[in-house]
């Protein structure tokens, strides 16, 4: 079981999937929210105690991150900081070491797709069990996640 990240400067949204590229099989989906009224680092504690919550429900043995391209005209320090509490929480309660990537390396690392990166959005459309994930909260997330999962 794998699980993808997309971090958002208000919280994250994370997909877990079983199975292969080839054959993905959804277990769960969810945007979650950073409190309102809080101070950053309370934001960012309730961060590392949903990651908890979530790791404890999900046997997850890779994830990875979507992370900002490097071209990106609005670079967002909280999603950057929310992708780093991601990072720390699952080596440092799991030891589990999450992949960082980019539109170009999801490419890459998603075999049989050979269309530009900027089309990845087509591995979920030609997907019968993941076309209903291929939303502004959930694509980047699954397609994270799909990159991590075998070939077959």
């Amino acid at each position: 079981m794998v699980i993808g990240f997309r971090s958002f400067p208000d919280g994250f949204a994370y997909v877990v999937l079983d199975g292969s590229q080839s054959a993905p099989q959804v277990v769960a989906k969810n945007r979650v929210c950073l409190p309102k009224g809080k101070s950053w680092p309370e934001c960012l504690s309730w961060v590392r105690r949903q990651l908890g919550e979530i790791l404890n429900a999900y046997a997850v043995n890779g994830a990875c991150i979507k992370t900002i391209e490097p071209v990106a005209m609005r670079k967002s320090a909280e999603r950057i900081q929310v992708e780093a509490i991601i990072q720390e929480y699952l080596y440092t309660a799991h030891t589990l070491r999450c992949s960082v990537r980019i539109k170009s390396q999801l490419k890459r690392d998603i075999k049989g797709f050979t269309d530009p990166a900027r089309y990845l959005d087509r591995v979920l459309v030609n997907n019968q069990v993941l076309a209903e994930l291929n939303t502004q909260a959930y694509q980047e997330a699954t397609l994270a996640a799909v990159s991590e999962l075998p070939e077959s």
